[in-house]
């Protein structure tokens, strides 16, 4: 969306920078109710800005929200943007890895994203294509390049099934970062190092030998 035409002033507005501002000042409004209930009244109180500076730097709420929820995408991209280089062995980059994703998913701006994923995406699929396109592909692209070198480090030509590292994250999500959304605690230790476990074998299990049917083994 572009914002509205900006009125002449005296000075130089640098609208760029005030729409950072107010997107970061507005994210807490957007965690607590959906977009539709924050007004532009709202975001000006919570910005301490008047109605009409935020009126002439977005194009209504769902810019705001739009953008807001933009930046907390950037973060949890960037919070996930360094996996772990490659191990000796491939069981070792998967439980490497594995770890990382851990991680990441149980940080606050994850949990808030997923929050807003459950809440939001049915309405705003552009969410859902964000974490796809932003977060979960660059991971699963991470993983694969990464046991590909532990591959080539023994000679083998070892590659990973795509579906098998979307179903993972998606159950490492819900094992981690779901339950902190229901208690502010999340899950225990034992129960969270039992799901880091699970998923390494999961991805384990969907690694192969190219051109080969049978799968490696531990």
């Amino acid at each position: 969306m572009s914002a509205r035409p900006r009125p002449s002033t005296g000075s130089v507005i640098d609208w760029k920078k005030r729409r950072r501002t107010v997107a970061e000042k507005a994210l807490p409004l957007f965690l607590n109710r959906p977009w539709p209930n924050v007004s532009i009244a709202d975001v000006a109180d919570q910005a301490d800005m008047s109605f009409w500076q935020i009126y002439y730097s977005f194009d209504g709420q769902e810019d705001i929200y739009r953008a807001s929820v933009g930046l907390l995408i950037d973060a949890v991209a960037e919070t996930c943007a360094t996996p772990p280089d490659a191990q000796a062995r491939v069981l070792d980059t998967i439980h490497s890895f594995i770890d990382f994703a851990a991680s990441a998913m149980q940080t606050q701006g994850y949990r808030e994203l997923l929050y807003l994923r459950i809440r939001d995406e049915s309405n705003e699929p552009w969410l859902g294509i964000q974490y796809r396109r932003r977060i979960a592909t660059p991971l699963i692209e991470s993983l694969k390049s990464a046991i590909s070198q532990s591959g080539h480090s023994q000679d083998l030509d070892v590659t990973i099934d795509d579906q098998c590292c979307r179903d993972t994250l998606a159950s490492l999500e819900a094992a981690l970062a779901f339950p902190a959304l229901l208690q502010d605690h999340g899950l225990d230790d034992e129960s969270s190092h039992q799901a880091i476990r699970t998923s390494a074998r999961k991805i384990w299990t969907g690694t192969y030998t190219v051109g080969e049917s049978l799968r490696l083994s531990a």
